[in-house]
């Protein structure tokens, strides 16, 4: 349709959410006044059916082609208001919206302020919406074959769901075997069902679906493409035995001559150097171990088949896959850096893992074969702790594998004495407090207080603890001590991390894109990840996030075509000399340095806009968040004179505008100066940008940064300085940038952010008339 730039404004009455608090007349009358606006309406409702009607009569009837609509937040109702202008015949992107409720109504007592608030910034959206343009959703085929890096329990039932949807799945593992941590338990809480007894029908299933293809031995080394259509480089390390010719009939073990400890028995029992690491493994194929093999070839001599070949060597095979599931699990913390326990130093002293290998191994420690009865099972073992080497997280499984292996004990071994040392007692998952209280049944001892000492003598092992509860100090000599030892991410997570371009957690663990919302999206694009390789899981939440994953990946590549947004990078070729800093920022890998070109990647963008902000010849420009839509909105917000020195805040518009956005839900109420404008990330917020607030009315400036933002942290921390530095340059005093980082949770340390940085603005004193001159000079010289 033509447009002719006719803004329409709705405002919300939301019942007396807003009405209550926002003199919405008085509103009306300030709006009808801006610069094309020609309708103004107020509804109670604006999001219900007769709302919407309003809104499309604006568009048929009164000509309105920029719609901007002050209501509740964007994150609730922007799809809706998109829907109802589209069905409008009005681009859906030649709408803006106004978020009075939850930064406004709900967060400030005052009319007046709230209203003067509310006032400036619907002013900013008018601005921003005189310049919307209309903008096309982008589509590309997407491939329908699936990446499952990681063969435990969460990454075989995510390759099992996806393989009964139709999908082609590489299921590639770097171990030998499939099967992961599950396959070394004796038994599951809390149902004490055999661990591999329910395990095993599912590596057989994935062993022998004909759409799952299962690559042992080999890891993920490189990633190229686009989300829907990445290639991925996979290096296979040599078996050195042919899987097609090998009949696992056992001859090679048996005239192999070294013996070497059993990784998958925890180096409890021993293994050949040409071996399976445990006789139910898939494949059952029989493997090399390179390094211990001594090369006397007595294996090639017995191999019947003629299946082993000494003369293979790594290879690198190429995968083109729609969508990328990993499930690399999880590693325990080494106890050796634990020193009260005296792990490592007596073979009685071991970890809960060991302890299971034990079990099904027949109960004999491992010091002198003997059967143990008296066994102290250390709770937190480098878990839940700030010193050095230790966790703070909890490894939420610890306490009910205390409890199992305690029953367990006790039902195989008669007059066997289990105590449970512990700081608190964690059961939080189904059945788990009916498990607890079925040990206490059963007899097993509970003491509340962590060991100070674990001490190694001749007669055994001398634990010392102080019952909290009693106040009465322990000392007691047990035949075994058992550590639940911390979880930790498995080995080459980091490398995995940055193998694939996806972020890690301040806990070491791969990071979800939202905790809450999007527990299994990476920050990457048809990048999920399940399982341990999130944090501590049991089997069941390992289970769930996988198919939580597959089913992500099945709404991702189902329809065989990818919408994304249009909010993607602009090149302008004609200013572009190919210097790469948009290309160096990009997070995502979605801008790509080709020839004589950058290429845009458009379904690998997140619309962040750093690249724009990086470009230091000003040939960067962002689809819906452009240079020219941006500073208008600034000046529109900033324009209001109010008696308190007045604060922008640019809040990046995902958790840090949800975190704000659950500040208003919970009414927390805060001071009313404080103008936030939603930006893609505050790395699109540059110097002109902080100076622009400071021409147009601003007494200070805030960058308020998600925390699961690929931009938080240390790297928010350095851009900060850097604007400070530049802004001492121009005249400002530094003091009046600040910058944060929140989770949607922490609302609180939102608010207190700002009520901290009002306080120090305060203090500062509003900016003259004369320095924001100054300011407004150093501005068109950037421009």
């Amino acid at each position: 349709m033509e447009l002719n730039g006719v803004i329409g404004v709705y405002i919300c009455h939301c019942g007396r959410n807003i009405k209550g608090t926002v003199d919405v007349e008085r509103v009306k009358n300030a709006v009808s006044r801006f610069r094309d606006v020609k309708v103004v309406e107020t509804y109670d409702y604006l999001c219900s059916t007769p709302g919407q009607k309003i809104i499309k009569e604006g568009i048929k009837e009164k000509g309105v082609d920029r719609v901007v609509v002050a209501a509740c937040s964007a994150q609730l109702h922007l799809e809706t208001f998109r829907k109802a202008v589209s069905d409008a015949g009005l681009n859906p992107y030649l709408l803006e919206m106004v978020n009075i409720r939850e930064h406004c109504s709900w967060v400030h007592n005052d009319v007046d302020k709230a209203t003067f608030k509310a006032i400036d910034l619907i002013r900013g959206a008018v601005n921003r919406a005189r310049h919307l343009e209309e903008l096309q959703s982008i589509k590309t085929v997407v491939k329908k074959d699936v990446l499952v890096v990681g063969g435990g329990i969460a990454g075989i039932q995510s390759a099992l769901e996806l393989a009964a949807k139709g999908h082609k799945v590489y299921l590639v593992e770097r171990n030998p075997s499939v099967g992961g941590h599950m396959a070394q338990l004796s038994e599951t809480f809390p149902t004490l069902d055999c661990s591999y007894c329910i395990l095993a029908p599912r590596m057989v299933q994935v062993s022998q679906h004909p759409n799952i293809q299962i690559i042992t031995m080999a890891e993920p080394v490189a990633i190229r493409g686009i989300p829907g259509d990445y290639t991925v480089t996979v290096r296979v390390k040599p078996r050195y035995v042919d899987e097609s010719r090998c009949t696992g009939c056992d001859e090679c073990a048996k005239v192999c001559p070294v013996q070497i400890l059993n990784e998958f028995d925890e180096n409890l029992e021993l293994r050949k150097a040409i071996f399976i690491p445990y006789p139910q493994a898939v494949p059952r194929v029989y493997a090399i171990d390179a390094d211990r093999c001594i090369k006397c070839f007595r294996c090639v001599d017995v191999c019947g088949p003629k299946a082993i070949n000494f003369s293979r060597e790594p290879i690198e095979i190429e995968l083109n896959v729609g969508a990328i599931v990993i499930a690399t699990g999880y590693d325990l913390i080494d106890p050796r850096n634990l020193g009260e326990y005296s792990y490592g130093t007596h073979p009685d002293i071991v970890t809960n893992l060991e302890f299971e290998r034990i079990m099904r191994l027949g109960f004999r420690r491992p010091s002198d074969g003997k059967i143990p009865k008296k066994v102290a099972f250390i709770l937190c073992a480098g878990s839940r702790a700030l010193r050095e080497g230790s966790k703070e997280y909890c490894c939420k499984i610890g306490c009910m594998i205390a409890i199992k292996q305690s029953i367990i004990l006790m039902k195989a071994v008669a007059g066997a004495e289990p105590w449970i040392f512990y700081q608190d007692l964690r059961a939080a998952g189904r059945g788990y407090e009916e498990f607890l209280s079925r040990a206490k049944d059963q007899g097993v001892k509970f003491i509340r207080g962590l060991p100070s000492r674990v001490i190694p003598t001749k007669n055994g092992l001398v634990v010392k603890a102080v019952d909290t509860i009693s106040g009465i100090p322990i000392e007691e000599n047990f035949d075994m001590v058992v550590l639940s030892a911390a979880i930790v991410p498995s080995s080459g997570t980091e490398a995995i991390a940055k193998v694939f371009g996806i972020s890690i957690g301040t806990d070491g663990f791969l990071l979800e894109k939202h905790y809450k919302l999007d527990p299994v999206d990476s920050l990457r694009k048809a990048i999920f990840v399940c399982g341990c390789a999130l944090g501590p899981k049991d089997i069941r939440e390992s289970v769930e996030g996988a198919m939580a994953a597959a089913s992500r990946v099945a709404s991702f590549i189902g329809k065989g075509e990818l919408e994304h947004p249009p909010e993607v990078p602009r090149i302008n070729v004609d200013k572009c000399n190919l210097c790469g800093e948009c290309v160096a920022i990009c997070p995502t890998n979605a801008l790509l340095l080709e020839g004589s070109m950058v290429k845009v990647v458009s379904v690998a963008c997140i619309g962040c806009g750093a690249c724009v902000t990086a470009c230091p010849q000003k040939a960067v420009d962002l689809a819906n968040f452009t240079e020219e839509q941006f500073i208008e909105q600034i000046k529109g917000v900033c324009e209001g004179e109010i008696a308190e020195p007045k604060i922008i805040v640019f809040v990046e518009k995902t958790t840090a505008y949800a975190s704000l956005d659950l500040a208003g839900t919970r009414r927390y109420n805060y001071i009313a100066n404080v103008r936030p404008i939603p930006v893609p990330s505050c790395m699109r917020v540059g110097i002109k940008h902080v100076l622009a607030a400071f021409a147009y009315g601003a007494d200070g400036v805030g960058l308020i940064e998600g925390d699961d933002s690929p931009f938080s942290g240390e790297k928010l921390r350095q851009y900060t300085t850097k604007l400070k530095d530049e802004l001492r340059r121009y005249g400002v005093n530094p003091l009046r940038l600040q910058s944060t980082t929140t989770t949607v949770p922490q609302y609180d340390k939102t608010v207190d952010f700002l009520q901290t940085m009002s306080a120090r603005i305060s203090r500062l004193g509003k900016i003259s008339q004369n320095e924001r001159e100054k300011v407004k000079a150093a501005l068109r010289n950037l421009q």
